[in-house]
């Protein structure tokens, strides 16, 4: 209805003998039918496609200015998408990061803290997973009529009850563990082996390369909703650019100038993992998805101190919460949405936690006041002012808050360290003891947060805690290989 049938057509069907206190509020609501009809509306239900890369660098790919490694792919993307130079997930490490961005909430709220890396006697292997009482993103799509797929590595849970299918997801392909080799092995171990490749729809779990074969899955899937034209939830996780460094011999050799060997072949990872998102996009345009499907492209941390990632320009690193941990690569692209203006950069601060709510809001259904994200169109594509942000981090014994611009560290074998990131981005300006009471305020807040959600689920072993420490001790600004 136009709000000109409302105020006039249809008051001539209304008896004579209504109030005029009617008349008024039968007016109001045709008018406001008729400013209901004029808002653009979005393609309901949107399909998702969520490509996460693993210990991938900030500064290892075209768009983030490397130097080294050509990524197509990615680049295009943040072309015809919109970059968010102010993204974040919700740990510094692979379990605890995908967690936060499957259930929409900051680990720490159910108790993780850490990656199960070592098993304590006094813990069952059963609970080295997300706990059972957290809600997934395909649990709550599937009431929309979404099917819901994950290509790759889980590393949430390898026993019963903590696996794809029993966590709502319809189609399943990959390893339960955190990292496998890339290419064939002689004898997979026998039992229960959380890196072997297993599958709820298909036999053909034998690998050729890992980042090809979770490609070819993807692919194949996409064939499949172009056809059925069913809602979708897609995450593509793939185990690159993560320890072990193995890449194909002609991949390799793109980058034979590069002078580090082990530099070298990671490069060669991402080059992979480049080409397959290509296949990726390409699949989505020609079975007809790409205008009504959000894509996303993030890392689950940054670099590990470890490997041969580049995290420039930021200091820190995977199991930091420097930027240089927690800041990620992050592109979101949605044709069908306009205000996502292609090309275009989102300097509003964003996490991992806003795809859920996005999801939720774009299907008109709640969203729970528990999650900790909000609706991520409504924040890239608002031009106006920024909306302030509160993120919560806690890994091992550390743990952190970013409140606006201002984030506040606490690493337990040194000072309290606090930080403007807008205007000091490397963080190499500590103003703790010049703005002590602004990091008082913070510390109050990180203190309600850590005192108020689980202790630990399963805490780390001692050697890898020292590590860590180790690790805070080094941290300087990263640099582009040349």
């Amino acid at each position: 209805w136009s709000s000109d049938v409302c105020s006039s057509d249809l008051l001539r069907c209304v008896d004579k003998r209504m109030m005029k206190k009617e008349r008024l509020l039968l007016i109001l609501c045709g008018l406001f039918c008729g400013a209901a009809v004029a808002q653009p509306r979005l393609p309901t239900p949107p399909n998702m496609i969520v490509i996460l890369a693993d210990d991938l660098g900030y500064g290892d790919l075209g768009c983030t200015g490397s130097r080294q490694i050509k990524t197509p792919s990615i680049d295009r993307l943040a072309k015809e998408g919109v970059f968010c130079s102010r993204a974040y997930v919700t740990a510094p490490m692979c379990s605890p990061s995908r967690m936060g961005l499957l259930t929409g909430r900051f680990p720490k709220r159910y108790g993780i803290t850490t990656n199960p890396n070592i098993q304590m006697d006094y813990l069952p292997e059963s609970h080295y997973g997300l706990p059972q009482t957290e809600k997934l993103i395909p649990e709550y799509l599937a009431p929309c009529g979404y099917r819901s797929a994950v290509f790759g590595k889980w590393h949430l849970g390898h026993t019963k009850g903590y696996t794809p299918p029993e966590r709502g997801f319809t189609h399943w392909w990959g390893f339960l563990g955190g990292s496998r080799h890339y290419f064939p092995v002689k004898k997979e171990a026998e039992g229960l082996n959380p890196s072997m490749i297993v599958s709820n729809f298909t036999d053909k779990t034998d690998i050729t390369y890992l980042t090809d074969d979770i490609t070819d899955r993807a692919v194949e899937f996409l064939r499949e909703a172009g056809k059925d034209k069913k809602p979708f939830f897609m995450f593509v996780s793939y185990n690159a650019p993560h320890w072990p460094n193995e890449a194909k011999p002609e991949d390799i050799a793109k980058f034979r100038n590069v002078q580090n060997g082990e530099r070298r072949v990671y490069c060669a990872m991402v080059y992979a993992m480049d080409r397959g998102i290509g296949r990726i996009l390409d699949a989505l345009k020609a079975d007809g998805l790409e205008k009504d499907t959000i894509v996303v492209f993030l890392s689950d941390n940054g670099g590990a101190p470890e490997a041969s990632s580049c995290n420039a320009p930021f200091r820190g690193a995977k199991r930091q919460h420097f930027e240089g941990g927690v800041r990620v690569p992050f592109i979101i692209r949605y044709p069908a949405d306009k205000r996502l203006i292609p090309g275009s950069v989102c300097r509003q601060p964003v996490s991992s936690v806003d795809l859920l709510p996005a999801l939720l809001k774009a299907n008109g259904r709640h969203i729970p006041r528990k999650l900790d994200g909000m609706d991520i169109l409504e924040l890239v594509g608002n031009k106006g002012a920024s909306v302030p942000r509160t993120f919560f981090w806690c890994t091992d014994y550390t743990s952190a808050v970013l409140a606006g611009d201002m984030k506040y560290l606490l690493v337990p074998d040194r000072a309290p360290q606090f930080y403007n990131v807008a205007d000091d981005p490397q963080e190499q300006r500590d103003l703790y003891f010049s703005r002590h009471q602004d990091a008082d305020s913070l510390a109050k807040k990180l203190g309600t947060y850590l005192t108020t959600t689980p202790a630990c689920r399963f805490p780390d072993s001692i050697s890898w805690s020292a590590k860590l420490m180790r690790e805070y001790d080094k941290t300087e600004p990263d640099r582009q290989p040349e």
